[in-house]
């Protein structure tokens, strides 16, 4: 029996939330892996940053300005794709977050920030779940991958737009490997612990992080990289029977 193909040569991949964060550090390890990549996020500068360093790295990389929130900003980010590379073989959705609107309880929440972190982080993986779900059923093949976070299971105080919109990242996970499924696409889940990025440092008093760091099992926060093996092998052939799952990465 052959060993399975673990490699995501040659494999288009879309990659929201691309501009800094996990994101990049996934758009930078899939472009090394020899994948084209087509980085999507709302700040062309950094957009523009990312993909020069990737290209210096002898990798492909196209950079698309858009909103994922907006409809018709993603169905033209999906057109450029597919003009670009032909066809989309990968998405991983990482665009999400709380900004400034972190830890707001629900008695003083405005509805304009329940819609805006919602939008954010579920609606924009289910407008490029659909917009690129439709290529990939055309093609009979693809992987989504969707981020998720702890917080969808575990209640946070504060918290009362992020994690609803994460839990349901997890359901539409679910639901679109039941649907997708048919046309040999399969739809899965990464669901992060504590990150080290810039944006949980801004979030987080830093005796805060560390004490949060040291109650992982493993002793440490991950880092972006510490999600990458995973990112690649849900993206490659070596998972084809994989779908509609939500794995943590959370050091325990």
């Amino acid at each position: 029996m052959p060993l399975p193909s673990f490699s995501v040569s040659g494999k288009v991949t879309v990659v929201t939330g691309a501009s800094r964060g996990i994101g990049r550090e996934l758009a930078r390890g899939f472009a090394a892996a020899g994948a084209p990549v087509v980085l999507v996020a709302r700040s062309a500068a950094d957009l523009e940053s990312a993909a020069r360093e990737m290209e210096a790295q002898r990798g492909q990389a196209l950079a698309v300005t858009a909103d994922v929130t907006d409809e018709a900003q993603v169905s033209d980010m999906v057109r450029r794709a597919r003009d670009s590379f032909g066809r989309v073989d990968v998405l991983i959705n990482c665009a999400g977050g709380t900004g400034a609107d972190r830890s707001t309880p629900v008695l003083e929440m405005d509805v304009k920030v329940w819609r805006r972190i919602t939008d954010l982080n579920l609606k924009s993986a289910y407008l490029c779940c659909q917009a690129v779900g439709r290529v990939m059923a055309h093609q009979r093949s693809g992987s989504i991958i969707n981020f998720s976070s702890g917080a969808a299971v575990h209640p946070v105080h504060g918290m009362a737009h992020y994690s609803p919109a994460k839990a349901g990242i997890n359901q539409l996970t679910r639901t679109l490997s039941l649907e997708l499924g048919r046309y040999n696409v399969r739809v899965n889940a990464i669901s992060p612990g504590l990150i080290d990025t810039t944006t949980e440092r801004q979030h987080l008093p830093p005796e805060v992080f560390e004490k949060y760091s040291r109650a992982v099992p493993l002793g440490r926060a991950g880092q972006p990289g510490d999600l990458l093996g995973l990112a690649l092998f849900l993206a490659s052939d070596a998972s084809c029977y994989i779908s509609g799952a939500v794995i943590p990465v959370s050091g325990g």
